[in-house]
């Protein structure tokens, strides 16, 4: 196998996706490097050659030791935070060469403010005649209702730099868009930030409540339809590789899918080819839909400016992460293994954990990771920041009083069958 250069991914989510990206990047002879917490996926996994701690107090200069020690040809960021910290440390001006990283990686600096403001990205989506429902950023109860008296109910409130369905509230009233502002727009004070590292394990909230900054709130017209996505491979603005799917089970209304079926949807590849263009981006990225029932109509209510949960699977109509590898090094990639021939494909372990006798798993392509037994282990267990004493003991009185919580969200079926998706790539 020819040798090839670097990948650093980058992730500060317990997610299991990014360790699925290391193996299929390390499967075609890349070195493959991480910068993740303590206890993420990514070190259960052989893939992974160098692992560096993401530290929450200094999270530039975790991510700037990283990139000079393993002097990537490509970094991946695997969450909106990691994509954040990455944009901060290029405007830092810290080193040419980390900035050099960074740009060659993610694209044009000049995008970067636009792929983190959701409102911004919206508003460039419809510049290029893309269909995407009218978004408004609102800081106070007056602009809220001057944005709801354009864009009408009901309405969708959204935080920038959330992700997972997360800082999402749809509203049906002013009274409601007014209450869900107040307690979206809420900065994560001290006794949130201590409640999140003692119960969740999360210490990245720390830095947020010392700097008392609030999340910028959102509203979007509403859209009725199913939830779609498509994932790219892009170098300087232009696709390399593509793949759409709609989602045919997610973690709540509004939450990350579960099991997905892949299409042929132009109208979707083609967007995602416009916005790549328009911001010169590189690297991957992915974009969130929802399709008209009957019409099949795509209509884009947010970008992520990193890898999804998709951009790993190799399957028959497209392979981003062999289009990347072959842009990198200039030697064509080969897969080591078959391509997914499936329509359907079902998470591991998200599908498994939450819906065990769904047909759908014996119906499509189980994502398993066969021949990593430590991080198959490892994903059949809670998700770590779940595991504590104080976390489940939370969930517990969480469950008793019947909020719900991200781990507690039932599975949502998408009102699939009013759309035809038999017809592929």
């Amino acid at each position: 196998m020819n040798p090839r250069s670097t990948i650093l991914i980058v992730s500060s989510c317990w997610w299991a996706f990014p360790a699925r990206l290391a193996m299929a990047f390390a499967s075609i002879g890349h070195r493959v490097e991480a910068v993740c917490p303590a206890h993420h996926p990514l070190a259960k996994t052989k893939a992974v050659r160098a692992l560096y701690r993401y530290g929450a107090l200094r999270p530039l200069q975790s991510l700037g030791k990283a990139i000079r020690k393993s002097d990537p040809a490509l970094i991946v960021p695997c969450d909106d935070r990691a994509v954040a910290h990455l944009h901060e440390l290029h405007a830092s001006d810290q080193s040419p060469v980390i900035n050099a990283a960074i740009e060659s990686s993610l694209g044009m600096p000049g995008s970067f403010s636009i792929v983190e403001r959701r409102a911004d990205l919206i508003a460039a989506a419809r510049a290029e005649g893309i269909r995407a429902p009218d978004m408004l950023q609102v800081t106070t109860d007056e602009e809220l209702k001057a944005a709801l008296e354009k864009i009408g109910l009901p309405a969708v409130m959204k935080v920038d730099g959330t992700w997972g369905g997360l800082g999402v509230k749809v509203v049906q009233s002013l009274g409601e868009a007014i209450k869900a502002r107040r307690l979206l727009s809420r900065s994560v004070g001290p006794m949130r930030a201590f409640k999140r590292l003692v119960v969740d394990r999360d210490p990245f909230s720390i830095q947020p409540a010392v700097e008392g900054t609030g999340p910028v709130v959102n509203v979007q017209s509403f859209v009725e339809g199913t939830p779609a996505n498509s994932a790219v491979a892009c170098w300087n603005g232009e696709v390399l590789a593509s793949i759409a799917v709609v989602a045919l089970r997610t973690r709540g209304a509004q939450g990350a899918s579960t099991v997905v079926r892949v299409i042929d949807h132009p109208e979707m590849i083609e967007t995602s080819a416009k916005l790549v263009r328009r911001l010169r981006l590189s690297g991957f990225c992915g974009f969130d839909f929802l399709l008209e029932a009957g019409t099949c109509a795509a209509h884009l209510i947010e970008m992520n400016a990193r890898t999804t949960p998709i951009s790993h699977l190799a399957l028959a109509e497209g392979n981003l992460v062999t289009a990347l590898a072959t842009q990198l090094d200039g030697i064509t990639a080969i897969p080591c293994t078959p391509p997914i021939t499936q329509d359907i494909v079902a998470f591991f372990p998200q599908a498994w954990l939450l819906e065990p006798n769904s047909e759908l798993l014996y119906m499509g392509f189980h994502d398993i990771p066969w021949g990593e037994q430590a991080l198959v282990r490892e994903l059949m267990k809670l998700p770590w920041p779940e595991r504590g004493f104080l976390a489940r003991l939370f969930s517990r009185l969480r469950r008793s009083t019947g909020t719900p919580s991200v781990s507690t969200l039932p599975i949502h079926y998408g009102p699939t069958s009013n759309i035809d998706f038999s017809a592929r790539l």
